[in-house]
């Protein structure tokens, strides 16, 4: 039976990113994925967009205004989520309200763009350093907690490798490719692909990462139909937006 990781706390039926998702999806579900941000002061919280309203991209998914990397972590732990009467977190409140596996992905240092993807060798110390600060408050905040850390960016895998903490790593991708690059020079344990990229890789590209002893999560499956094609092209775990989801795989996941 694949792993099942349960996405922003099973996004599809709580509140994205919040204590109370990642509590009620603690039971079902191996471990709970969430999405790490910089306020202004460097402050990690638990958010998925580059801003609290609808705007530029983001989904307006609060009662709350502004760019995250801009505000104080007071203006953004006020922000309401969907009118569920649970407020966006901090990274630290988080791990200390909840005791599940916790699977972090590092979204943004700062408010401005994060490149993603691989980066020309002359590109690579700079990217890390940009990302330090904030992974290192990341760790600290984590403590001995059972922790994958993940991203799509290589300046943050790339700062985590320079920490050397315990917790795994995971390189996030579009394209297999990408991520067995990424994996291969910053000694990452797992290759978390889009769904799509899954479909489209060769069974031996899949093969490749498997023999490098590395997991494949697939990223975001929402129905059965899609856990069931995941897994086929050899899923090891499903990166999932509702519970349940692997109940109907029967022999695939044998």
């Amino acid at each position: 039976m694949p792993s099942v990781i349960a996405h922003r706390g099973f996004a599809g039926i709580n509140p994205e990113n919040t204590v109370a998702a990642v509590r009620t999806a603690a039971d079902r579900a191996d471990s709970v994925e969430v999405d790490v941000v910089a306020c202004a002061d460097g402050t990690p919280v638990v958010f998925h967009d580059a801003r609290l309203d609808e705007a530029e991209g983001s989904r307006g998914v609060t009662d709350g205004a502004g760019a995250v990397g801009d505000l104080s972590p007071g203006a953004v732990t006020a922000a309401e989520i969907l009118e569920s009467g649970e407020t966006v977190p901090t990274l630290a409140h988080l791990v200390d309200a909840t005791a599940v596996p916790l699977d972090v992905e590092l979204k943004r240092p700062a408010a401005d763009h994060v490149w993603r993807g691989s980066l020309p060798p002359g590109d690579r110390e700079t990217a890390r350093e940009r990302w330090q600060p904030f992974v290192d408050r990341v760790l600290d905040e984590l403590d001995d907690r059972e922790i994958r850390l993940s991203s799509f960016s290589a300046g943050a895998l790339a700062a985590v490798r320079e920490r050397d903490p315990p917790h795994s790593r995971a390189v996030l991708c579009r394209a297999l490719s990408t991520g067995r690059t990424l994996a291969d020079r910053y000694d990452a344990d797992a290759v978390h692909p889009s769904l799509a990229a899954m479909r489209n890789a060769d069974p031996g590209a899949v093969a490749a990462v498997h023999d490098a002893g590395r997991d494949v999560n697939v990223w975001t499956v929402r129905t059965w139909v899609e856990a069931r094609a995941a897994v086929r092209a050899g899923a090891d775990g499903l990166i999932a937006d509702y519970p349940g989801i692997e109940q109907w795989l029967g022999e695939e996941s044998g």
